[in-house]
């Protein structure tokens, strides 16, 4: 009984566990209710029933998983097979998707959809290699005597599962939205940049150029300078600069070019956006490309720009402060810049000559410093002069060259650009140059090949060269000299601005580049494509001018500053020349008689600077000639009477000769409109130069020089005609004249046109000036508007009532002047800033003994107006009343001596201080300081109880260089025993100064210094606070004066 209640039970959990219908459930019910009542046989049926049926239904429904796995044990080897089959289908797919993908990756990348499918199936490949490592392992059960039956039971359900994930992976490999897609923008494409030997200055401008991205208010840079001088390689190094990337959404470089387009720059700039605009107009493509660019902060960097871009027609929107964008350039041209509208210009500079020899010695290698070789490579060096293209492509030709006479030869052909080339600096240097000259105006074109004429490394005068070109009629014939002087300036500056000229120190100069010199005498050689040049300038190697036969061809000729030079030949041939340029040839004293006889169409000769005596008659031949120049021919006593045959002379420079006076057939030269004539002749007759009349005929002249030194120009006969005569001139726009009285300046200013009308634009008026004083005149060298007034001390050059007053002539005068000189005033002058001095650049001072100070107080507590603004050399002498530079103002004027660049003081016996604080703090260019016998002289910079701030100023004098005392018996302080900062210092004289014992500068403050002269017993006087600052300044010490 016990036995069948337990298999009711059992039936009862299987049904219920099987889930049968209620029916079951009361029989079962009524089973156990009624046991009597049912027969032993129902017993037996329903144990049949619920016992039997449920084990048969459990093994129907395990027979299909058990079967299943029977079938992965027998099947293994089958779909092992199948799965390697459908891998192999599904790795070739991947294969040829990867291949599409390579093939397009340098526009495409591939979808995240189709990386995520690449990642799996390479899931697939490492797990595939799994299972066939287990289906080749031999793995036995029980030592060897039976297969492992659930081993190769768990491999034959993975290998069933592997193959449904290789053929559900292969489906999903068709990528219905494509498998690659455009990349995605880079910020930065790299660029390639050549190895540097030069990367210390490339690196310098980098800098600049990073601080000025780093400036919210600059949007826009100009990078510019010569060809081959290194901004291209800038650009890359600022577009490949990691800084640049956490500045910009997007940094585009573009190269430009001189053949650019609106449409080419377009199409590269949508290139690196990944963007088409194949099918629209040039309008459309900006509109295009100003959507894309509106929302980023762009950096776009245009790289070799040769014009003007209008960015707006091309689609870049405009940079501003609140957008962040920029606009970075390269050029040879600074004009471009300008025009381009940039807010910083950077010029890339030529090396040092430390560093050009640094990157040559990278280029060449150990070989430079062979003791054979290495003067060759420093003049290699210097020819190459700085510009580091030049210096990479001669250096590779001459890498690892051991032969001291390869060597010799090359820098020999270097030497001789007009016959020698040498194919790689002709490719690689010269061609690219030339792309700047071929851009220029054919006007700048003449002009500039014109400065191939001088010498290398020369400092060429602005004023002369101007000359040459209007002799030559390069400058429109139909403008004044005044007019073409302004045009000249403006192709000078054109030439600067395209680098193919450089600034000198002195803004009156220019200088040519070696390199650039050399491209010009190729251009100009007998080989060359422009006209034919003979220039032997700065030889120094022949003693005679020896035949050649290129005179036959030449149009253009410059022997100048050849020092050897004594002897020309008797007869020179040459039919097609226009400018002979013999000037600065020390040792040349005689022109053969027929040397000029056959220059036909001559129309430049520049003599200056020689020996000769005299000209020969044979220079009534030169029937062309337009300009003859004679400067500072000191031994030239006289012009032929043949000089009348120069009809077509126009300018005609005599100066510093020894000629007595000017010849009375100049006169006669009606076609004259420059005139400059001054004479040093000690000896000879003092004969009177102009005699009335003369200066009438000449009616064309616009400038007009007639100086002279130790006589009188003008006899006192003729004083007042010759000023009535100067008077008439309407068309003088320079003129360099002494007045001998101050009523005939007076007759000249209120009658003269010129003057009048503002025309007279050059003029350097000499007011009762003795032949004693004329070195004086010197300070005005450089300036164009210059006044020396003598007033002759008492009784001297006074106004019309005979006041000591300044005249007001020269007010007038004083009023239109750069530079003045004013000396033997005895007048009630104690303030100098009492006369209009705003602007001066050069003044000096002398012998007027009412001076008190240069400027002055108002004394009533107003403000005094600013004075001396632009003054840049102050010159004091022998003003025995001077007491101060400036006295102490209630209100300090802002611009008073702010450019002042050098002071010299000497003999001024009151003054104690030169300098107040309050005037040091204005003195920040001031570069040169002299003070020479001012016996009451205690201090340069007073410091007074009240200046209590002065620590604030202790970098008062920045630029100052050269400091210098001579013969100071009471000085004992530079600075006020103040120790200041100056960076600038390079040398100090101390002479005579038995009271200075202590010096306030030394290699701390002053860490430039280099030189200090004193006497010796001066020097091992001086007290030190530290032993160890004298130990440092020793080896600076020059006992020069002992």
């Amino acid at each position: 009984m016990r036995f069948s209640l337990d298999l009711c039970f059992l039936a009862l959990y299987w049904k219920i566990y099987k889930q049968e219908s209620p029916l079951f459930f009361r029989s079962i019910v009524c089973c156990l209710e009624h046991p009597s009542s049912v027969g032993r046989d129902l017993q037996a049926r329903v144990a049949m029933d619920l016992f039997i049926q449920p084990i048969i239904e459990m093994i129907k429904c395990i027979s299909g998983p058990v079967a299943r796995r029977i079938n992965y044990v027998r099947n293994l080897t089958k779909n092992f097979n199948e799965l390697k089959d459908k891998a192999a289908e599904l790795f070739t797919k991947r294969d040829d998707i990867k291949d599409r993908v390579d093939q397009q990756k340098i526009e495409k990348a591939p979808t995240k959809e189709c990386e995520r499918w690449l990642e799996k199936v390479g899931e697939i490949e490492n797990n595939l290699k799994i299972i066939e490592e287990e289906y080749n392992a031999e793995k036995k059960w029980l030592k060897g005597w039976c297969p492992d039956i659930c081993s190769r039971l768990k491999l034959g359900e993975r290998v069933v599962d592997m193959i449904n994930n290789v053929k559900d992976t292969y489906e999903k490999s068709k990528f219905e939205g494509g498998f690659v897609a455009d990349l995605p923008l880079e910020k930065v494409v790299e660029e390639l940049v050549p190895s540097l030997t030069a990367k210390a200055a490339a690196d310098r401008t980098l800098k600049k150029v990073m601080d000025c991205i780093g400036d919210k208010k600059t949007q826009k840079i100009g990078i510019w300078g010569m060809g081959g001088v290194g901004k291209t390689t800038v650009m890359k190094l600022l577009n490949n600069t990691l800084e640049i990337t956490t500045m910009f959404d997007v940094v585009i470089w573009v190269t430009v070019s001189k053949s650019w387009s609106i449409r080419k720059l377009q199409d590269e700039i949508a290139e690196r956006l990944s963007i088409k605009i194949t099918k629209v107009s040039d309008s459309g493509a900006a509109r295009k490309l100003f959507q894309v660019l509106k929302g980023k902060k762009y950096l776009l960097l245009l790289d070799d720009v040769w014009e003007m871009v209008e960015l707006n027609d091309i689609g870049i929107p405009n940079t501003s402060q609140d957008n962040g964008c920029k606009v970075i350039l390269t050029t040879r041209v600074l004009d471009v810049c300008r025009e381009m509208g940039t807010d910083v210009e950077i010029k890339v500079e030529e090396l040092s000559k430390e560093e050009a020899w640094e990157m040559f010695h990278l280029e060449v290698g150990e070989v430079v410093v062979f003791p054979a070789i290495k003067p060759l490579a420093e003049d290699i060096v210097k020819k190459c002069d700085g510009l580091p293209l030049a210096l990479k492509v001669v250096g590779r030709v001459l890498r690892k060259r051991e032969k001291v006479d390869f060597w010799s030869d090359f820098l020999r052909d270097l030497k001789s650009p007009t016959t020698s080339f040498v194919d790689a600096v002709d490719e690689k240097v010269f061609k690219p140059l030339k792309v700047s000259y071929d851009h220029l105006k054919d006007t700048n074109k003449k002009c500039f090949l014109y400065c191939g004429l001088y010498p290398e490394d020369y400092e060429i005068g602005k004023s002369e060269l101007i000359r040459y070109w209007i002799a030559e009629g390069f400058l429109s014939g139909k403008l004044t000299f005044a007019e073409a002087r302004v045009k000249g300036d403006v192709i000078l500056e054109a030439l600067i601005d395209s680098s193919l000229l450089e600034r000198c120190e002195e803004d009156e100069y220019v200088k040519v580049h070696d390199v650039i010199r050399d491209l010009i005498l190729r251009l100009t050689s007998p080989n060359g494509e422009e006209s034919t040049y003979l220039v032997r300038a700065g030889a120094n190697k022949s003693k005679e001018l020896l035949e050649d036969m290129k005179w036959s061809s030449a149009t253009r000729m410059s022997y100048m500053c050849n020092n050897q030079l004594h002897s020309l030949p008797k007869s020179f041939r040459s039919p097609k020349l226009l400018t002979l340029l013999l000037q600065r040839n020390k040792e040349l004293r005689v022109i053969p008689e027929y040397f000029f006889n056959y220059m036909p169409y001559l129309q430049v000769l520049d003599l200056s600077y020689t020996r000769i005596s005299s000209l020969p008659t044979s220079i009534s031949n030169l029937v062309s000639l337009r300009a003859l120049f004679l400067r500072k021919c000191y031994d030239l006593k006289a012009l032929p009477e043949e000089v009348i045959a120069l009809k077509g002379l126009e300018v005609l420079c005599v100066t510093r000769s020894q000629m007595e006076c000017i010849p009375s057939r100049i006169w006669e030269l009606n076609n004259l409109k420059c005139l400059k004539f001054s004479s040093l002749n000690f000896t000879g007759e003092k004969k009177a130069v102009i005699s009335s009349g003369m200066i009438s005929r000449l009616s064309l002249l616009e400038e007009l020089s007639i100086l002279g030194r130790w006589f009188c120009l003008l006899s006192d006969e003729s004083v007042d005609t010759v000023t009535k005569e100067l008077s008439n001139m309407t068309r003088l726009s320079s003129l360099e004249f002494e007045f001998r009285r101050v009523d005939n300046l007076q007759h000249f200013i209120q009658n003269s046109k010129p003057w009048r009308d503002g025309n007279l634009e050059k003029f350097l008026f000499l007011v009762g000036i003795s032949s004693r004083n004329y070195e004086s005149v010197e300070i005005f060298r450089g300036q164009k508007r210059c006044l020396f007034y003598d007033g002759g001390g008492e009784g001297g050059a006074r106004d019309g009532d005979g006041s000591n007053i300044i005249p007001p002539a020269i007010m007038e005068v004083l009023a239109r002047s750069y530079a003045f000189y004013l000396r033997n005033h005895y007048g009630e002058l104690k303030n100098l800033s009492d006369l209009d001095t705003r602007g001066l650049k050069k003044c000096g001072v002398e012998r007027c003994g009412a001076i008190e100070t240069i400027m002055g107080s108002s004394g009533d507590g107003v403000e005094v107006p600013d004075a001396f603004p632009n003054l840049e050399i102050l010159k004091l002498r022998d003003l025995p009343n001077l007491k101060c530079i400036m006295e102490g103002l209630p209100m300090q004027p802002r611009k008073s001596f702010t450019s002042l660049k050098e002071l010299s003081l000497t003999g001024c016996g009151r003054i104690k201080k030169v300098f107040s604080w309050g005037l040091i703090r204005q003195l920040h260019n001031l570069e040169r300081i002299w003070i020479d016998k001012c016996p009451e002289l205690e201090e340069v910079i007073s410091v007074e109880g009240n200046d209590c701030e002065m620590h604030e100023y202790r970098e008062v004098l920045p630029k100052l260089r050269f400091f210098c005392c001579y013969d100071l018996q009471n000085f004992v302080s530079f600075f006020g025993g103040i120790s200041l900062s100056l960076p600038s210092l390079i040398k100090v004289h101390f002479f005579s100064c038995p009271k200075l014992k202590r010096i306030s500068f030394g290699v701390d403050n002053a860490p430039n210094l280099r030189q200090i002269y004193g006497s010796k017993q001066w020097w091992e006087a001086l007290e030190w606070e530290d032993d160890a600052i004298k130990s440092r300044l020793d080896p600076l010490f020059n006992g020069f004066f002992d």
